[in-house]
């Protein structure tokens, strides 16, 4: 008979280097943790601290416009807040897709309203600005201007709190906090100063006005007649290109435009439409019209712009050029 024998000294050893394997081993995956932890905060605070900056820009540029208001041109306001609003949307991502660790979740919720509440009032207060310019009558603007102030208001109380949250880790999760830039959107003053000032501004109320700037021949015109009609060289196929321009200050869509042409000739005229799908302010587009033409025949041509809802200049939407075309040789 045999026996399997391990002296009690060696069972002792064996006993304490297992445990020390297993204490190593806990420690290695508490440090691991930790450090994990410590970088998923770190790259939570960088992404919060981007999307401030844009913040914090987006505010300085509000402000700049809101004390302009009474100077500043519709296009220059509603540039300017588009691009405030599109540049705040975007930065929403960073909050979005950002991993937030549990230290951060009280911080992250009160950014999330910082963000939610600004574009909120940022949209209420560009409608009710432009509302106000538009119709002096208007009685609903300044109560929705005052619930932009709100909306914007909250937000920076939000985004305030949450700095404050941000920073206090610091000490808390022994981390490094970067720098929160300040960002303040509620700086305008009460809705009837708001009202005022964008009532008073000559360039912010609404003006639309389409035209006909330019109308041009191919082959060109040589001249004149004693009466004011156009010489154009001998030719059966007259190009005509029409230009037409937004002179007004709000984009407009739908533009309809009708060439017509008629002659002393039966037979020998046309019309013609297009539509313009959309003009920007301050936007021109040209267009190009082809007519079969006669020589030795008294010719008018018709340009007409049809105008936009509320445009009062109607006198430059209608262009009317007589021409007479050369005969052969």
């Amino acid at each position: 008979m045999s026996y399997i024998y391990s002296p009690p000294r060696r069972r002792r050893r064996g006993v304490w280097l297992l445990a020390l394997l297993s204490v190593v081993v806990v420690v290695v995956v508490l440090v691991t943790s930790f450090r994990s932890e410590r970088r998923l905060l770190a790259a939570y605070l960088d992404s919060a601290q981007q999307w401030a900056a844009v913040a914090s820009s987006s505010s300085e540029e509000f402000g700049d416009l809101s004390i302009r208001l009474s100077e500043v041109t519709r296009e220059e306001f509603t540039t300017t807040m588009a691009a405030i609003r599109t540049a705040s949307g975007s930065s929403g991502a960073l909050l979005d897709d950002a991993e937030v660790p549990a230290e951060a979740l009280d911080a992250h919720a009160r950014l999330t309203l910082a963000h939610d509440s600004w574009l909120a009032g940022l949209e209420l207060m560009e409608g009710a600005v432009l509302a106000a310019a538009d119709d002096p009558t208007d009685e609903d603007a300044a109560a929705v201007i005052g619930r932009a102030l709100i909306e914007l208001a909250v937000g920076d109380r939000s985004y305030e709190g949450a700095v404050e949250r941000l920073s206090a880790l610091e000490a808390d999760a022994d981390v490094a906090v970067p720098t929160y830039p300040v960002a303040v959107f509620s700086q305008l003053a009460d809705g009837d100063e708001v009202v005022a000032a964008a009532r008073a501004s000559v360039g912010l109320g609404q003006r639309r006005d389409l035209a006909v700037t330019a109308v041009g021949f191919e082959p060109r015109a040589l001249g004149e007649t004693p009466v004011g009609a156009g010489i154009i060289p001998f030719t059966d196929r007259l190009i005509i290109n029409a230009t037409i321009s937004n002179l007004g200050n709000e984009a407009v869509n739908s533009v309809p435009v009708q060439v017509v042409l008629t002659s002393d000739r039966t037979g020998t005229g046309g019309s013609k439409n297009e539509t313009i799908e959309r003009l920007e302010p301050s936007e021109s587009t040209s267009l190009e019209f082809v007519f079969e033409v006669v020589p030795i025949a008294n010719y008018e041509l018709v340009i007409d712009v049809g105008g936009t809802t509320g445009e009062t200049d109607l006198d430059n939407n209608l262009v009317i050029l007589p021409f007479v075309v050369n005969e052969e040789g």
